[in-house]
């Protein structure tokens, strides 16, 4: 990215989906990180904010397919259904062929609605869902990493780690440490 100037004249031309409160609060968390290192560490803060840039277009392209392509996705309860079985099983594994039976379709054709319906797979989806739930957990305890990792359903912390890094940009460790120091550095103020 050529500069801060570029992004922000970039912005007002996306648009993102506002029906998906996660996305919103993924972007939300990214431009954060990337306002909190702007000032010490610049590279940092413009991959933040290149990610935020990308979820966004993304969103975009999935919004515009999708309305290309009205009524083939999944319907909003059959969302909810997902969320919340995905929500109840995260430490253990779930395949594609789980989320299809909570909805009575077959695997490939519920794959093909679902990425209709999101721009992902639904593995990806699923590894999406962990990470944020890891994340909650990484603010609220002082757990282990290696715990939080198998609370979540990754099979060790370098697969967590991998995945966190995909998803956020940064390690776990990292992401846990900057959080922490600006929850403590609001504490104080």
């Amino acid at each position: 990215m050529g500069s801060l100037r570029e992004f922000r004249a970039a912005v007002p031309c996306l648009h993102p989906v506002g029906h998906d409160p996660q996305l919103l609060a993924r972007i939300a968390v990214l431009l954060g990180e990337a306002e909190m290192a702007l000032q010490d560490d610049t590279h940092n803060a413009y991959a933040c904010l290149e990610q935020a840039m990308e979820l966004l277009r993304q969103a975009n392209a999935c919004r515009d397919y999708g309305a290309r392509h009205a009524g083939s996705g999944l319907t909003h309860w059959q969302t909810r259904r997902l969320d919340h079985y995905i929500s109840q099983h995260l430490a253990a594994a779930i395949r594609t062929c789980d989320l299809a039976a909570q909805l009575n379709l077959s695997s490939s054709h519920f794959s093909h609605v679902f990425k209709q319906t999101f721009g992902i797979t639904p593995l990806a989806y699923v590894a999406r869902k962990r990470i944020e739930a890891a994340r909650e957990m990484m603010l609220a305890t002082d757990q282990p990493l290696t715990q939080i990792a198998h609370a979540h359903g990754f099979c060790d912390q370098s697969h967590f780690t991998r995945t966190f890094r995909r998803e956020t940009g940064l390690s776990p460790l990292m992401w846990r440490q900057r959080c922490t120091t600006k929850t403590q550095a609001a504490a104080e103020s």
